[in-house]
Parts: C-alpha cells; sequence; structure tokens
C-alpha cells in the first residue's frame, strides 16, 4: 500500500481533543478523560473490571505504517518490530493496542520486549525509572487505516464502527524509541459511562 494512503491526522495537543471530539456531543466529556489520561492503560481498565486479560495477536517483523516512521524517526520503507494485542474486561474486547519499535533496539533498550507474550506492555513501561514518555498524540481512526483493519480481521464477530478513536504516544529508553497506540473499541464505552456516572 503507497504510504498516502491509510493515515491517521494525529493531533499533538491537549487542546486538539475539543475539535476532534465536537461533533460527539454528549460523548465528549468521557472519552476525552480517557484519551487525555496520562496513566496506564493497563491499570485504568485493571481497576474497572473483575476479569482483565491480554490476547496477544501478532509480535513479529513488518513494514513501517504511513503514518508512524516519521514520528518514530525511520525511514519510509523501514522494517520495524510490531506487537498487536486487545485488551480484555469481563470478556469484552475494549482496546486494540499496538506497539511498534525498530528493529536495532529491542534487544539493547527494550530487552523485555520479546518475552511479553499476554503480559501487557504497560506493566513494564511504567514503573521503569529509564522511561521517559512524550506528549499523547490523538487520532479518529478512518476505516482505511491498516489498524482498523487488523481490528476487524481479529475481531470478525463485533460490530466495528466506520471510524474508532485512538491515542499513541513515544516512550524512549536509553537511545531506543517505542511507540504505543491505543484504539478504543465499543465496548469500552459501558467503562468510560460508569466513570462519568461516579464524579
Amino acid at each position: 500500500m503507497p504510504h498516502s494512503q491509510g493515515k491517521a491526522a494525529w493531533m499533538p495537543y491537549p487542546q486538539a481533543l475539543a475539535s476532534l471530539l465536537a461533533t460527539d456531543g454528549a460523548l465528549m466529556r468521557r472519552t476525552r478523560a480517557w484519551l487525555a489520561d496520562p496513566g496506564s492503560m493497563t491499570l485504568k481498565l485493571k481497576a474497572r473490571t473483575r476479569d482483565f486479560s491480554v490476547r496477544l495477536l501478532r509480535q513479529r517483523s513488518g513494514p513501517v505504517l504511513a503514518d508512524e516512521y516519521a514520528a518514530l524517526g525511520v525511514p519510509a520503507r523501514s522494517r520495524v518490530v510490531e506487537r498487536d494485542v486487545i485488551l480484555h474486561c469481563d470478556g469484552r474486547p475494549v482496546v486494540f493496542g499496538h506497539t511498534v519499535l525498530s528493529t536495532s533496539s529491542v534487544k539493547s533498550d527494550w530487552p523485555f520486549f520479546s518475552k511479553l507474550g499476554n503480559t501487557p506492555l504497560g506493566a513494564n513501561l511504567f514503573f521503569d525509572p529509564l522511561v521517559g514518555r512524550s506528549p499523547i498524540e490523538y487520532a479518529k481512526l478512518p476505516a482505511s487505516h491498516p489498524l482498523m483493519r487488523r481490528i476487524a480481521a481479529a475481531l470478525p464477530g463485533e460490530a466495528i464502527p466506520a471510524a474508532l478513536y485512538a491515542r499513541r504516544s513515544l516512550f524512549s529508553r536509553r537511545g531506543g524509541v517505542l511507540m504505543v497506540t491505543d484504539v478504543f473499541l465499543p465496548a469500552l464505552g459501558a467503562l468510560m459511562r460508569a466513570d462519568v456516572r461516579s464524579m
């Protein structure tokens, strides 16, 4: 696929959320709170469910996506290491997680990465003093985006909307950079509604 296709319009500033969510009316308050939360998505979900689990979809080398290479600082035709998972709360898929890093930094800067399996990535990132994080970026992924197609393939029985909200940020450790993207699946709405009722 040419790099001109399958791209999302990532917005780097928190105030951009207002325009991103403007058409959603009542959804804006709860969605914004979850998108802008700088903490671990894993811990946030675990605190709101009785049964949390991670389903590993893939972890392998692949071509960098069209809207990722510039942020990662790699050439457009680079190959990277990708990890895709689905986070489940009480048996429902709530977040699609996508992690990508350069092949050269896996062993040297992220030694735990190849051993994760079904362990959530956040357990390592948010408790390692060597890890730094960039500001969060936000987007509404269109149906043409590669991650949307992966979600549809992984969840054939789910009704996937034409677009889904996502957030991403860069994590650095020593000289290596790793990008984590969280895509909010429809079932997450129940947890977000519960948050608003408790405010």
